[in-house]
């Protein structure tokens, strides 16, 4: 009893020691990280991402595999795995009998506990270190389960060639996962750890093959010698490499996984369609092409799905690998001068301030600022006089733009591109009325995130990649009225005709809303475009910033997002929004047409919006106000100037404008841009104190300060007021 009793304590104080001597190396092997494995929407693995120097090594659980499989490899390596301790003691012995009698090593002896300790803990040369892993052994299975176990050992596997872990050996050799190996490739693949640098079957095929043959009768079942040889077969004629579908796209997804993914490891399914990227990389390759005369050499496309707003395609440049066109930069999510792509956002701030599609905006030289004077001009260089917002917007015209920026407030209309995705403009503070014109920079997923909002009425979404992800809430950007409305003039081929002409490469027989834009000197050129499904972007330029040749303009990308979206759109028809009507307007002056308005057209309103009369025409006299005086006296116009037809107001600042003091500025030549219209004389107050007074229409530039700021205008027969506020 004295001696069971001691053998019991004995046993009992080796178990404590076993399960609870400190162990560090475990602790710190099981927070490895491992590589995730990313699909494509059809399920087509895309990459195997890469941890430190280059390793794959993908998570493999014993669930994973098949029980045919599961016996095999432990046939192969350890088939009293589930029985054992952690120490095989028959097969020590029997393997130290061997190699004494033959002087080979026929039987290793390591169970596979052993062989995941010496994977875990560098160990010391000769018998203390065979001590040091039988003791590690013992240790890991006081504290992991036997499915724990087998799976960290299939996981950690060295295969060499920068490989760990049956899995990542699977893709790598035979590009399959593991789950699909038959039994005589798996065979060949167990081989490979025992010496990566003698049985790998790419470089030693008839070393693979001898350590298979040898280690048959062990097997269950006897491998199928044809299907073996036919195996080695396909490894010599194929040359094993790691997938790299769409490497931009990759980039930015690897970017994005959290600690969280590289700890678990396993497939990440994306939202990448291949079908769609291959027409992308295709449709930019072709385009970019053709574009050459104007040394335009490179380009970026992103599609979205309008209704999750996940990535279909994302192409950075033409060719990823092309190092003498800097192909390796990213020209979705670099920063380049939009053009007139933002001007959407600011008509669809205007129709939510007060505006209708059907305002008449000015485009006339007029200018802008105080210490610096802008002077906006339009693509083809002429001036339009009083033109609808609709025409203006669909047109692309830069100085009703500007002028509407100055109206509403330019900071009113970054912070709400900034709701809308443009994060980018966050600490561009200094891009003025300009930006109504795209003197900011901005990104291609930038524009293609917030333009979609334009089909899904008016909420945003950001960019997404993951289809193990709920999609989030959407986010209002503007009203579902406002953004119907935009969507409107953009896919109406009669708002285009005065800025483009008559037949335009945006015309198309589906419903689509399109954009286009250029920066200074055409080193940028955009276009955008949205059905009721997809939106596509695309950008052309050079990423060296060299200039190009010419005006190219932007029907080159404009005539690639028309291909993308006649090619992978799904809907034909917008799904309209109820609650709007339908007006007969004075196409001139865009009031309710009036019995003297000799062309009329129809506008669709949302319900509720009240319209004026035309009082431009007057019994076959046409009378404009008197802020298109200069406009009409230059170019000889058959009109009249009617100073008593607008009252005096305030065209500039908005009210509840918002307007910052730049610090990098002297507070001298920072001022609030006041522009008063009607033909009136006039008294302007800030904050009840007369600063200014004299005949309507006048500018005034009251010296910026911090502060809430009221501007009064008082007239003998009225008065305006705006607030305006100052940070």
């Amino acid at each position: 009893m004295k001696v069971a009793a001691a053998g019991a304590v004995l046993a009992a104080a080796l178990y404590l020691v076993l399960r609870f001597s400190p162990y560090p190396d475990l602790s710190e092997f099981r927070e490895s990280f491992y590589s995730p494995a990313l699909f494509s929407r059809e399920g087509e693995l895309l990459a195997v991402l890469p941890l430190d120097q280059g390793l794959r090594r993908q998570r493999l659980d014993k669930e994973s595999l098949t029980d045919p499989q599961i016996n095999l490899i432990l046939n192969s390596e350890d088939s009293s795995f589930y029985t054992h301790p952690g120490v095989d003691l028959p097969a020590l012995v029997r393997s130290l009998y061997l190699y004494l009698n033959s002087g080979e090593i026929i039987s290793g002896g390591s169970t596979i506990t052993m062989q995941l300790a010496r994977i875990i803990s560098l160990r010391p040369a000769g018998i203390r270190g065979k001590l040091v892993e039988i003791f590690n052994a013992l240790r890991l299975e006081t504290r992991l389960g036997k499915d724990e176990i087998l799976s960290l050992y299939l996981s950690h596997l060295p295969f060499g060639s920068n490989i760990e872990g049956l899995e990542s050996a699977s893709r790598y050799f035979f590009s399959k996962s593991a789950r699909e190996l038959s039994r005589e490739e798996l065979a060949i693949l167990m081989m490979i750890p025992r010496r990566p640098g003698s049985f790998n079957p790419l470089l030693y095929p008839d070393e693979n093959r001898k350590a298979v043959v040898r280690t048959m009768p062990r097997l269950s079942g006897d491998l199928n010698v044809k299907k073996l040889e036919a195996s080695y077969t396909i490894l010599e004629e194929n040359t094993p490499s790691w997938p790299r579908i769409a490497p931009h796209f990759l980039n930015f997804v690897s970017e994005r996984l959290t600690p969280d993914d590289w700890k678990r490891g396993g497939n990440i399914p994306t939202s990448l369609s291949l079908e769609v990227q291959r027409t992308a990389e295709a449709g930019l390759r072709e385009t970019v092409a053709s574009a050459e005369e104007y040394r335009i050499s490179n380009g970026a496309v992103i599609v979205l799905d309008n209704a999750t707003g996940r990535i279909l395609g994302y192409q950075g440049s033409v060719d990823f690998y092309d190092d003498e066109h800097q192909g390796q930069i990213d020209g979705v999510r670099i920063l380049r001068q939009p053009g007139s792509t933002l001007k959407p956002f600011l008509y669809a701030l205007a129709l939510e301030n007060g505006f209708t599609v059907s305002s008449v905006l000015p485009d006339i030289p007029m200018e802008f600022g105080k210490d610096e004077i802008y002077v906006p001009e339009n693509y083809n260089q002429r001036f339009n006089g009083p033109v609808r917002l609709a025409v203006a917007l669909g047109s692309s015209l830069n100085v009703p733009a500007v002028y509407l920026a100055e109206r509403i407030g330019v900071e009113a209309f970054r912070s709400r591109l900034m709701e809308a995705g443009f994060d980018s403009l966050a600490n561009q503070r200094s891009v003025g009325v300009g930006l109504a014109l795209g003197n900011g920079e901005v990104r291609l997923m930038e524009l293609a995130g917030a333009f979609s909002l334009f089909s899904r009425q008016g909420q945003v979404l950001p960019p997404g990649f993951r289809m193990d992800r709920e999609v989030p809430e959407g986010t209002e950007v503007f009203p579902a009225e406002v953004s119907e409305s935009i969507r409107n003039i953009l896919s109406s081929k009669q708002n285009r005709i005065l800025g483009f002409g008559r037949t335009s490469p945006l015309d198309t027989e589906f419903d689509a809303l399109f954009k286009t834009g250029t920066s200074n000197q055409f080193n940028n050129i955009w276009a955008v475009g949205s059905t009721g499904d997809i939106t596509a972007a695309v950008w052309m330029g050079n990423f060296s910033g060299e200039t190009v040749i010419g005006a190219p303009g932007s029907s080159f990308p404009a005539r690639l997002v028309v291909s993308l979206l006649k090619e992978l759109r799904q809907e034909d028809r917008f799904e309209r929004l109820e609650g709007f009507t339908s007006e007969r307007i004075c196409s001139l002056s865009g009031a309710k047409a009036g019995p003297h308005c000799p062309y009329t057209i129809y506008e669709s309103f949302p319900e509720g919006t009240v319209l004026k009369e035309c009082g431009w025409h007057r019994e076959g006299d046409v009378y404009l106000p008197a802020l298109y005086s200069p406009w009409i006296e230059s170019h000889n116009l058959d009109y009249r100037v009617d100073r008593s037809f607008s009252p005096v107001r305030f065209v500039q600042p908005g009210d509840g404008a918002v307007y910052y003091l730049d610090s990098t500025l002297p507070a001298s030549g920072q001022s609030i841009p006041v522009r008063v219209t009607g033909s009136e004389f006039a008294e302007l107050f800030v904050n009840g104190r007369k600063v200014y007074e004299g005949q309507a229409p006048f500018s005034f530039f009251y010296p910026l300060a911090k502060g809430n700021f009221t501007l009064d205008l008082n007239t003998s027969r009225g008065s305006d007021r705006v607030k305006v506020i100052v940070r």
